[in-house]
Formats: C-alpha cells, structure tokens, sequence
C-alpha cells in the first residue's frame, strides 16, 4: 500500500505538473510539497482538502 506521499506525488505526475506549479494549486511551498512527497512531514488537513478541490483523489491505487 502506498504512502500518503506516494500517492500525492502519484497525483502530480498524472496530471504532468511539475513540484513548483503542482505545489501552487495546493498552496504549498515546493520544499513543503517535497517533505510530504518524500513522507519526512505528513499533509494538514487544508493541504489534503485544497487536493481534493483541485484533483481528483484516488486512495487505493
């Protein structure tokens, strides 16, 4: 099973974006996006729900 990170860097490479735009849509910074990517911090609660308004989440890939 994948990780919360795993899955949200899975999220930004379907949809082609890079770290720096993806990281804009959910109103992050790159470094931020690259901590919850790499699992060394775990996503607030207004990352996850600024994901879900931007992209459509998909949990059990």
């Amino acid at each position: 099973m994948k990780t919360v990170g795993e899955r949200i860097k899975s999220i930004r490479k379907t949809n082609h974006l890079e770290q720096k735009s993806f990281s804009q849509f959910i109103g992050v910074s790159q470094g931020t996006l690259s901590d919850i990517e790499n699992n060394r911090c775990k996503p607030s609660f207004e990352t996850m729900e600024a994901l879900g308004k931007q992209f459509l989440l998909i949990w059990n890939g």
